[in-house]
């Protein structure tokens, strides 16, 4: 299938694929008006810093409307990672432009006018004079050379060449934003008799120009290239060439989106559209992950976030999971790279130039533990749902050797699993450890955590499953005493008079007071003794959605819900967050105080404020919808259906599908919805089940029948 087309959020980003931290920042393509800027060296916010070195970018205004809030009609109909397309209506007159990069320098658009009203393009440059701190820069200056308009910075900084396909009739430049919009609705007076337009400013000052281009009527057609290099030669050489290759680049670019998405799940039936389009944003938001080889990454890797890509292990595992309802293999070797290319056993958090960037206190480098991302819960998934021998064998010492690094390094005098400080855990500044008056790098190597132990147990006992199917019979006994004995030592953790698991602070010598979502792990995961989860259904019952804002807190309580048989309660939470989270995503107007609509962020807050822009792990939400509500389970040998949509859902008449395709074969699965039972469809399979019960469809009878 190609590429969904839908009413999307007019907002959102372009991909820049080899934008990295540290060897080849590029910035990124963030969307502004009807239009797209760069952000350099990313967009000022959590993870791109509090400043930008520069903004630029271009937006049109058709008949004097600039805001998308003065258009009569604003859509977006193509809202993919490679090109973002725009239907803009006013007065009477239509615009239709689509964005994308071609190359790492240049932006470009085509745009088709219909109807009789002035086109008129707003040109941007915003800089922070030596924002490197370098001496030689002043400020910034617009002409045109060539017949193209130039603006660049003085006397150092980028220069970018604006280029359009038809001459503008007017234009103007000048240093107030509310000026060039005026000149977006009536001609601009053109250049001073000098001929270019000059701002200058102190060091850490912002300076910035505004260009209007106007063009006269008719205006049918219309496409724009803005170009940037270190100097104006070298922006008006990717000018000329981007020229001859953007037609081919835009045709490459939708055959890439059309082969993902004829993989990738789709909606289809009764969903809400905001969850339609927002399946599509995660998806979106998760190809952006994906970085080719640079530096001391030899295979591909996940970004984690665009701003400023680094490889986090446990952002990794979820990624990887993610990706995997789209293309397993492609998730797969994510996963292998993450851990074939850390430049230690234990995966440190790493950037692509090989520095670190999470060393406590201490002068340990960390990189997240194995209860973090649930890295083997999504190794297991992974090989359920693409047999791949040869992957597994070539991970396998790899998973060997993190594990090991961890009873080696991680190990206290009594046997017990620690945390080197809450960054490592994941869990930052967590008062489950207790003061850390040096921040989250402050050691708690005093506290035995519940959700450490319980990971570990379930990661030696999968260890033992994959050793057993390579063949390694000793190395799989081995893994399943490990896996015992820390399931033994997390049932230690107990505690009956609490009725739940405490973590265990050796200062003090007693369990700690703390409650906290992650202290579900050992139900979660499936490692805790019979009798404990029963123990804690009410506490699982009394979950508010509204607390679970972050992937791992959502993940582990509602995999907790599912596993005491909180079926309708696990529902009504992913249910919630999937909501919140995509009402955000699927937003028609931005808010200045919440992240950008049209990409996933990195939380779900209730206020909207969604951390970073661009964050893989918040498109986890394809894993509730998918996994949670609908049911899909893949085993090594059939594919299982738990639906479990809400209980406000089940009425007879309602369908509810996803298109998708798995192990070579194109699966259309629908549920039928009614008050007390599930009509489970799986390419014309029917399946009568009561809600949360298994429908069984084996791989050799989809095939056949798709």
């Amino acid at each position: 299938m190609p590429f969904p087309i839908d009413d999307y959020t007019p907002h959102g980003y372009l991909n820049t694929p080899t934008h990295t931290r540290n060897l080849s920042p590029r910035g990124v393509l963030r969307s502004h008006g009807a239009g797209f800027r760069w952000h350099y060296p990313a967009h000022a916010g959590m993870y791109g810093g509090r400043r930008e070195t520069y903004r630029a970018g271009f937006r049109f205004a058709l008949g004097g409307a600039l805001e998308l809030s003065e258009f009569d009609v604003v859509s977006s109909p193509y809202h993919s990672m490679n090109l973002f397309s725009l239907d803009l209506s006013h007065g009477g007159a239509t615009l239709h432009a689509t964005f994308h990069l071609v190359g790492e320098h240049a932006l470009c658009a085509s745009a088709t006018i219909q109807g009789e009203a002035r086109l008129a393009v707003i040109v941007e440059y915003t800089r922070t004079i030596a924002a490197c701190g370098e001496w030689g820069e002043s400020g910034l200056v617009g002409r045109i050379v060539d017949g193209d308009l130039v603006v660049q910075s003085f006397e150092d900084g980028e220069a970018f060449v604006v280029h359009a396909t038809r001459p503008f009739t007017d234009l103007g430049i000048t240093t107030d934003p509310a000026q060039a919009a005026v000149w977006a609705s009536s001609q601009a007076p053109g250049l001073p008799g000098e001929g270019f337009v000059t701002v200058t400013g102190r060091r850490g000052d912002t300076v910035a120009l505004f260009a209007t281009l106007g063009f006269g009527m008719p205006c049918e057609q219309l496409d724009l290239y803005m170009t940037r290099g270190k100097t104006l030669r070298m922006a008006q050489h990717r000018q000329r060439a981007v020229r001859r290759t953007a037609a081919a680049d835009r045709a490459r670019k939708q055959a890439e989106d059309d082969a993902f998405w004829a993989r990738a799940p789709i909606l289809e039936g009764d969903w809400f559209p905001h969850w339609r389009r927002g399946l599509v944003y995660d998806l979106e938001t998760l190809r952006m992950m994906v970085r080719a080889p640079a530096g001391i990454y030899r295979h591909i890797w996940d970004a984690m976030q665009i701003q400023a890509p680094r490889v986090v292990l446990a952002e990794a595992a979820i990624d990887a999971l993610l990706l995997a309802y789209a293309d397993p293999s492609l998730a797969q070797h994510l996963l292998l790279g993450t851990f074939v290319d850390a430049p230690e056993p234990n995966v440190p958090c790493s950037r692509e130039d090989g520095s670190y960037n999470m060393v406590a206190a201490d002068g340990t480098v960390c990189g997240t533990a194995p209860e973090w991302g649930y890295p083997w819960l999504v190794i297991d998934w992974l090989a359920s749902l693409h047999p791949n021998r040869e992957w597994l064998a070539t991970l396998y010492p790899a998973l060997t050797a993190y594990l090991h690094w961890w009873l080696e390094n991680r190990r206290d005098p009594d046997g017990w699993l620690v945390y080197a400080c809450s960054w490592e855990s994941g869990q930052d500044d967590s008062p489950r450890f207790g003061d850390q008056p040096l921040g989250g790098g402050h050691p708690v190597r005093h506290v035995r955590p519940v959700d450490l132990q319980a990971a570990f147990a379930h990661a030696c006992l999968v260890m033992s499953d994959i050793a057993r199917d390579l063949g390694r019979a000793a190395d799989s006994h081995e893994w399943l005493a490990l896996g015992e004995e820390y399931v033994a030592r997390t049932d230690a953790l107990w505690q009956d008079d609490l009725n739940r698991y405490a973590d265990f602070d050796t200062r003090s010598g007693k369990p700690t007071t703390v409650n906290d979502v992650m202290l579900l792990a050992p139900v979660a995961l499936g490692v805790a003794r019979p009798g404990r989860g029963e123990a804690l259904r009410q506490e699982i019952e009394q979950i508010d959605p509204a607390t679970l804002t972050w992937p791992m807190f959502a993940w582990t309580a509602i995999e907790a819900a599912l596993r005491v048989g909180l079926n309708d309660h696990a529902a009504g939470l992913a249910a919630a967050v999937i909501d919140r989270a995509y009402t955000f995503w699927d937003a028609h107007q931005a808010h200045p105080d919440r992240t950008l609509p049209g990409i996933a962020c990195e939380y779900w807050p209730p206020d909207g404020r969604c951390g970073g822009e661009g964050y893989g792990w918040g498109a986890f939400t394809t894993h509730l919808l998918l996994h949670v509500l609908i049911g899909i389970t893949p085993e090594r040998e059939r594919l299982v259906v738990r639906p479990n949509l809400p209980p406000a859902w089940r009425f007879a008449g309602r369908m509810y599908g996803v298109r998708l395709h798995w192990r070579g074969t194109p699966i259309c699965l629908h549920i039928e919805a009614h008050p007390d039972h599930a009509v489970v469809i799986a390419n014309e399979q029917r399946t009568d089940v009561s809600w949360g019960a298994a429908a069984i469809f084996s791989w050799e009878a989809l095939n056949l029948q798709h």
